[in-house]
């Protein structure tokens, strides 16, 4: 049977000149059926079209009806894509989920390419509290010592509230020693997010500037595609896994692992922060202010060395699409007023810059965690305690874990949805308990009376101090 010629770019020839019906054959838009994405879906309402295959048996059926061969000229070099670059495991975001999954996958010795939108280092709006369990997971994945030094150990912490402060730092040899391990320090995430990248790059993983845009449908035996735009141009990634750790609001993991809001999920929030200078506070206490005109939310003054201060408050979304101009009012009158809580430490400070505020994704959510070769981790997944935000203890052992999953699957054969769900139950096992904690404590402790009958029990016991500190210093 001889071939003809046909649209975009099939390669054929014709037996006889065509007849009318045999070029009608191929007078379609050379689109198969349109078919929604077995993943994805349809994204912010686009259709997807059938896979390659579909569309070149659809062209072949129609051209045997009228006597003709279709042959395609091929499109890869040894099984392979020229035009789309290819990867070991993907890992999108480099925050500190992102930057503990490329740690365990190098360690794993897969080549993880771990893809951010900004050049580190880079200002992330945050309280810069790294408690207890964030900074014993960022030792384990190799962050350097010389890059934690400059910040002290934290030895407690204060609260404020409208009936006056409760001092919750150990006054004993016996609550000493209960902190002993509690080591937490308040590190800007420009250094501390940075010092993660750093450590991921010595084990071996790539770090890239880029934008992802969109992952693609997982094609068995091949892997996920990963588009999006670096500073030279386009990007195109053909990964065997791809493990999503883009924060907050992260639309890749959005599509993947859509999770739609239940009546029993947590309210989101809202924060902002600023630095001080010449702040009058206790270099090795953090200060939670609990006021009841800044319930449900809270304000804080986390030190720094030399005299600076991370300043800022932190707040339920009303809803109501005032949330900006409500938070911007609290951080105004939580910094300025005479009358707050932070006026004794804030009375001679200047601010270092102006403030940045940003949102959080309170947990649990329900929320798709694994798909065929993808996993979600750090904020992307709703990993934040509701009672702090503070998120960034999760964020490292969920990117630890995603990248422990992938590399043992990758070793077993495949990164199937199959053979990565252990990752999902997991981290539900480990998280969820604690989680569900923070959200029952947020909302009691936000009722000023409730809060006040509370302090007002524990103040006068003994182990109040050393065990209030524990907690709060293990929260980060």
């Amino acid at each position: 049977m001889a071939a003809v010629a046909v649209p975009r770019g099939w390669a054929a020839r014709p037996s006889s000149p065509p007849n009318v019906a045999a070029r009608r054959a191929f007078a379609w838009p050379f689109r198969a059926p349109l078919t929604p994405d077995p993943v994805l879906g349809n994204p912010r309402g686009r259709t997807r079209h059938a896979a390659p295959e579909a569309v070149r048996s659809l062209a072949v059926q129609r051209a045997s009806r009228h006597g003709l061969s279709l042959t395609a000229p091929s499109r890869t070099v040894g099984g392979v894509d020229p035009c789309v670059e290819q990867a070991d495991v993907v890992v999108v975001g480099a925050g500190p989920a992102g930057s503990a999954a490329a740690v365990a996958l190098a360690r794993a010795g897969r080549q993880p390419l771990l893809l951010d939108r900004a050049a580190f280092p880079r200002d992330k709006p945050c309280g810069d509290l790294i408690g207890a369990r964030a900074l014993a997971w960022a030792r384990r994945l190799g962050v350097d010592e010389l890059d934690l030094a400059p910040y002290p150990r934290l030895a407690g912490a204060v609260l404020t509230a409208d009936d006056g402060r409760l001092d919750l730092a150990p006054m004993t040899h016996l609550g000493r020693v209960l902190l002993r391990r509690s080591d937490a320090r308040v590190i800007p995430r420009a250094t501390f997010d940075h010092a993660l990248v750093r450590a991921a790059e010595r084990v071996g993983a790539e770090v890239r500037q880029a934008t992802v845009r969109e992952v693609g449908p997982w094609l068995p035996g091949v892997g996920r595609e990963v588009l999006g735009q670096g500073p030279e141009g386009a990007v195109r990634l053909r990964a065997r896994a791809v493990v999503v750790a883009g924060g907050y609001g992260c639309r890749v993991a959005a599509d993947v692992a859509p999770s739609p809001r239940g009546d029993g999920e947590p309210a989101r929030g809202i924060a902002i922060r600023g630095y001080f200078a010449g702040v009058d506070a206790a270099p090795d206490r953090i200060v939670f202010c609990l006021d009841a005109w800044v319930l449900p939310g809270y304000g804080w003054v986390f030190p720094l060395p030399d005299g600076r201060a991370n300043v800022g408050v932190g707040t339920l979304v009303p809803g109501d699409g005032t949330e900006r101009e409500h938070l911007r009012e609290l951080y105004a009158r939580f910094t300025t007023d005479p009358a707050s809580p932070a006026a004794a430490w804030l009375e001679r400070a200047t601010a270092l810059g102006p403030p940045r505020a940003w949102p959080l994704d309170l947990g649990p959510r329900r929320r798709r965690l694994v798909a065929d070769g993808l996993l979600v981790a750090g904020e992307a997944g709703a990993f934040v305690g509701p009672l702090t935000g503070a998120g960034i203890a999760f964020a490292l052992e969920s990117g630890a874990r995603a990248g422990t999953t992938v590399a043992a699957a990758l070793a077993a054969g495949g990164a199937e949805a199959a053979t990565i769900a252990p990752y999902a139950r997991a981290i539900r096992r480990r998280f969820d308990p604690w989680l569900r904690a923070e959200a029952a404590a947020q909302r009691r402790l936000s009722d000023p009376s409730r809060l006040r009958a509370f302090l007002d029990r524990v103040r006068p016991l003994p182990p109040t101090a050393a065990l209030g500190a524990r907690l709060l210093l293990h929260l980060g």
